[in-house]
Parts: C-alpha cells; sequence; structure tokens
C-alpha cells in the first residue's frame, strides 16, 4: 500500500477509542491531541475535494499553527481492507466556542490544487494545446510532475492564442477542461495526492472491481458495505447539436456541422444551434458539435445514491447487484460527499452517470467570460523598426497592456485584424501605416477573449494629439504622416512654427507626384458656390473657349493666306466640341478667367 497509508497503521495505536477518523496537521506539535467530533468531505469530477473537520482540543491553538499548513485527513472504516486518506492543505481555521474547559475548532482541509483559486491572473498563452496550457498552470503553481497525470486518448489542436482574462488559475483549468472535453479527478498516490486528467471512458478506475449488495433496509449502520438508497433522475436533451463559425483566414466559407451521439435514443428532442464556438476547419466544426452533445447525453441520466462504501470517489466504477437498465456496465462517481463523526457511523451520499458514456462538462455559453468593452494595447515592432511588423494579410501583432510576460519583440501576440471604416475587393479601402508603440484599441468578436482584433487607435500622453488647444489651435483640419514630407492641407496653411503661410488647401510633396485620371481631367479656377451644380460644369470655360476660337476665326479671315491657322482653327473646335465638352475623351481642360501660364525650364 501506499507509504502514508503505512504510516498512518503505524500511528493508528496511538488513537484513542475507536476513533476511525483522524487529522494531522504535521507542522503542529499539538496536533495530536486533536479529537475529531464530526466531519463532511465533498469531493468531484474536476471538483477539488473539500472537508469541513469539527474537533475539539484541550489547549488555546493558534491559527499561525494551522492556516496554510499541510493537513491529512483519514477515514477508516471498520471493514475497509484500506483508510482513505486526504493530503491536503488547511485554508480555513475557526474556534467555535469553550465548554468545561475544551476548546472547539472548526477548520476545512482542501485539495492543494484550492491554491490555485487564490491566483487570479490575466495571462497570454500561445502556440500551445490545451493539456499544455493546464500543465504550465500548475508547474507554474509550484506543483511537481509526480503530482498531476495526463490520460488522454484524443489528439489536441495546438491554438495559436488564448487569453485567460480575469479569471483565478484554478476556474481557468475548469474552462479549459470544458472546451477541451477534459476532466480530472483526484486519487491517492505514494507521496501524496495525484491530479488525473482523463477524456474518455477508458480512464475511469475499474480495478479492482467494486460491486456491493444494494439493501434498502440496510442503512448507514449496517456492518457491511453497501447502498442503501438509489435514485434514477432522467431528463429530456438535444437530439443532435449544430454548431457554426466564421474564420477569416479561410474567408470563402463558413464551418458549420451537426452531431448525434445516440442515434438509437427516442427520448432526445430538438436540435440547438451555437454560433461562435471559435473553430477554424470543418474537423473543428465537427468536434464543438460532437462534445456539445456528448456533455448534453452525459448529464441526461444521474443516480443519485447513499451507501458505506468508503472507496466511492470521483471517477470510480461501481457495481451492484441490482440490475441498472440504462447502466448495464456499473456507475461511475462523479460527485460524492463523506458524512461522519463521534457516535455517527460512517456514510456518503454520490452521484453518478452511467458507466459507458463519456463524462464531460456541463457547457454553459451564458457562463463562459466576455470582454464587456474594451483593452488597451501597444502595437510592438522588432528591432525598433520605425514601423509595426505587418503580415501579408495585413495584420498586426499587439502587446495586450494587461500582458506582463516576457516576449520576442513582435511576438507578443498572434497577428491581430484591424477594422477599418471601408474595405472591399480588389484592394479597395485604405490603410494607414501603423507606427511602433501605438496605442491601439482592442475589441473580442462575439465578446470572447479569444477573438481580438483592433478596433481603432488612441493618442496618449507619448504620442500626444496633433489637435490640441495649445496656441488655440483647435480649428485645424490635417492628415499629416510620420516624416510630414506628404500634406493634404485644408484651411489655414502653417508653417513648421504654425505660421500663416495660406489658404485654404494645399498639396504637396517633396517626392514625385502624379494626377492621374483615366477618362480626362478638369483644372479650373473658375468659382462652383457651395458646390452648386455638376462635376463637369464648364460653361465659363466653354464660353472663354468659344471667345478665343471666335478671335481665331477673325483672325484667320484677314489672313486668308494663312491656311495653316484656319485647320487650326477646326482643329480646335473639334477638340472642344468632341473631347473637353463634358470630357467625352481622356482630355486636360485647363481654365482659368483671368488667364493662365504654362511654363518650362530650359
Amino acid at each position: 500500500m501506499h507509504q502514508l497509508a503505512g504510516d498512518y497503521r503505524s500511528n493508528k495505536e496511538g488513537m484513542t477509542g475507536r476513533q476511525t477518523y483522524h487529522l494531522d496537521v504535521p507542522s503542529a506539535a499539538n496536533a495530536k491531541d486533536i479529537s475529531v467530533v464530526s466531519y463532511r468531505a465533498r469531493e468531484g469530477m474536476a471538483l477539488p475535494y473539500e472537508i469541513t473537520i469539527e474537533f475539539t482540543h484541550s489547549e488555546l491553538l493558534s491559527r499561525v499553527d494551522y492556516l496554510g499548513r499541510d493537513g491529512h485527513f483519514t477515514i477508516t472504516a471498520e471493514d475497509s481492507a484500506e483508510p482513505r486518506i486526504y493530503c491536503g492543505i488547511v485554508v480555513s481555521f475557526r474556534r467555535i466556542k469553550k465548554t468545561q474547559g475544551v476548546f472547539c475548532y472548526a477548520i476545512v482541509v482542501a485539495s492543494q490544487m484550492t491554491r490555485l483559486a487564490l491566483l487570479h491572473r490575466c495571462r497570454v498563452y500561445q502556440h500551445q494545446s490545451g493539456p499544455e496550457i493546464i500543465e504550465s498552470i500548475l508547474l507554474r503553481g509550484e506543483f511537481k510532475d509526480q503530482q498531476f497525470s495526463f490520460k488522454l486518448r484524443r489528439e489536441y489542436p495546438v491554438h495559436a492564442f488564448r487569453l485567460q482574462y480575469q479569471m483565478s488559475d484554478l476556474d481557468y483549468i475548469r474552462l479549459l477542461c470544458e472546451q477541451e472535453g477534459i476532466y480530472y479527478y483526484i486519487e491517492q498516490g505514494k507521496h501524496g495526492d495525484v491530479i488525473v486528467f482523463g477524456d474518455d471512458i477508458e480512464h475511469y478506475v475499474r480495478t479492482p472491481e467494486l460491486k456491493v449488495p444494494y439493501c434498502e433496509n440496510a442503512g448507514p449502520e449496517a456492518r457491511a458495505e453497501a447502498v442503501f438508497a438509489l435514485e434514477v433522475h432522467a431528463e429530456v436533451v438535444p437530439q443532435s447539436v449544430m454548431v457554426a463559425d466564421f474564420n477569416p483566414l479561410v474567408a470563402w466559407e463558413r464551418f458549420k456541422d451537426e452531431a448525434n451521439v445516440a442515434v438509437n435514443d427516442t427520448t432526445t428532442y430538438g436540435q440547438p444551434y451555437v454560433y461562435g464556438t471559435n473553430h477554424l476547419s470543418q474537423d473543428g466544426a465537427q468536434w464543438e458539435a460532437q462534445l456539445r452533445h456528448e456533455a448534453a447525453i452525459a448529464w441526461q441520466v444521474l443516480y443519485h445514491g447513499q451507501s458505506t462504501v468508503l472507496e466511492l470517489r470521483p471517477g470510480r466504477i461501481l457495481h451492484i447487484d441490482e440490475p441498472i437498465p440504462d447502466a448495464p456496465g456499473g456507475q461511475v462517481i462523479i460527485e460524492v460527499t463523506h458524512s461522519g463523526g463521534r457516535g455517527m457511523a460512517y456514510s456518503n451520499s454520490y452521484v453518478a452517470i452511467p458507466s459507458d458514456r463519456r463524462f464531460r462538462l456541463k457547457i454553459d455559453e451564458t457562463k463562459c467570460p466576455k470582454i464587456h468593452g474594451a483593452l488597451s494595447a501597444r502595437v510592438p515592432s522588432p528591432n525598433k523598426h520605425p514601423y509595426a511588423y505587418l503580415t501579408k494579410a495585413g495584420h498586426y501583432p499587439v502587446r495586450l497592456d494587461l500582458d506582463f510576460d516576457e516576449w520576442n519583440p513582435g511576438g507578443e501576440s498572434v497577428p491581430l485584424r484591424m477594422a477599418k471604416p471601408f474595405a472591399g475587393a480588389l484592394q479597395t479601402g485604405f490603410h494607414f501605416p501603423v507606427l511602433d508603440g501605438t496605442e491601439v484599441v482592442i475589441m473580442a468578436r462575439d465578446g470572447d477573449p479569444n477573438k481580438l482584433f483592433i478596433s481603432h487607435f488612441h493618442h496618449d500622453s507619448i504620442q500626444s494629439d496633433l489637435v490640441h488647444n495649445q496656441d488655440w489651435w483647435m480649428s485645424r483640419n490635417v492628415i499629416p504622416t510620420q516624416s510630414d514630407n506628404e500634406e493634404r492641407s485644408p484651411g489655414n496653411i502653417l508653417d513648421g512654427k504654425r505660421q500663416e503661410r495660406g489658404e485654404p488647401f494645399e498639396l504637396r510633396t517633396s517626392a514625385c507626384g502624379s494626377i492621374r485620371s483615366g477618362k480626362g481631367l478638369c483644372l479650373s479656377a473658375d468659382d462652383q458656390l457651395r458646390a452648386i451644380g455638376k462635376q463637369l460644369d464648364m460653361e465659363v470655360a466653354q464660353e472663354l473657349m468659344k471667345q478665343v476660337l471666335q478671335q481665331s476665326e477673325a483672325l484667320a479671315s484677314v489672313v486668308k493666306a494663312a491656311q495653316a491657322l484656319t485647320a487650326d482653327c477646326a482643329r480646335q473646335k473639334a477638340l472642344l466640341d468632341n473631347t473637353l465638352n463634358q470630357l467625352k475623351g481622356a482630355g486636360i481642360l485647363v481654365s482659368a478667367s483671368a488667364g493662365g501660364g504654362l511654363e518650362s525650364g530650359g
């Protein structure tokens, strides 16, 4: 047997009377005089055990000697081959009263795993599977390799990005188990408790076989171990489940699937549809649908029993000599509550399901963590490049302000999509490149912490706003670039010292520039007040052109010998009528009622 059980037997001679319950706190010297009055221990699948123990002691005990210390609680039944030993930690200490010189206390001994409930975090995980994330949490929580074990059948996908948002480590492990189809229970190991993670029926505890009689009249006072009460609770569950989601990296289709893992069950009904299950492929859709229906079927039939079987614990398969229609292979325990004390025989109450069903934690989409509002982040750049790293798809990695882990520059998160006021086919839309260190506002699609995207940008005390109230510079309309070497300046045009240098707009660049218009271009100095009229209104320009033509024709009639001038007038008239009028052709019309000029160097 295990070392702790052997230690218990060697110390059993020191126990008084027929006491079958023993509490030991190894670091407290006066713990040997503890006398247990009563206890209640609850444990379950993905539910670390918690034992409330009331005891008496002749001394006034100090919480410092007990609270936070290792605590071992042992239950021994008179006809049980081996005791049940819980090697946990004291998480609560209470002094209840003092009666006739004897002090009464109550403490709670809980699994070492419950310490993780005190570690409330926001944390980023990248390129890890669900089991790998769980393992990293346990190791970070100072668990040793021998304190947990993974017995998994399924091949688990690697997740590019996962965010633990405002959750304790214990709650996040449970969430991962729920989302990945994993359960865990705690069993006795050679050196204490061992957390066992499983995902299939083959990971239930089957050996040695546990078979006991079913005796309704036995009750908790019976000498032999037996089940003395059993209720069957069953309910209608969905006939199948359908899921769907959208992956923007594979945008040509939405991935949808449905699953029915109990096709021969005639008591099921309906098909719930769940959108946004965060799968990225058709295989992922198939798994998400299967997982949700397995979870529904797992909780379809529940057995609520009472017994004196000390061996009952989460994951253990129990057989009784009474046939159970839905559980010919036995019941698998998913929760059990042990109780006993002075003058009160040991008994337990348990909840079980048929052992031929995969146990899954209940999936309640409404209880999944949500991001309500926005998160702040910074856009990083590797090697201090002035512009942030940009993927082929136009996505940016970010460092969330809630994340204080060490990452390689530019690898703080998976690249995130950036929302834009407009985007369309044929690369339509616009994109302003992001500078290193820019503050970004992060939103979550469906509120899901694992579906983040860049919503918009903020100026801050480091990257200040380009328009502010200094020198009454409050009516400025400007879109400058990083080096200020290009500018579209509507309104008053200012120089670097904010001195007015002109109005109302300027299109300027120190580099090469071009204006292209494949169907024609109209450059006009003629006013069109309040944009009243059509884009290609050019009555003023046409009138000027006609005047020029009339002058040319008059000149041509005086100089009849100059045949070339007459032909040129005809060509200009044809140009005006066939090309420049409403830009019927790819021409350029330059118009200025007060005159114009074209000049070229050389």
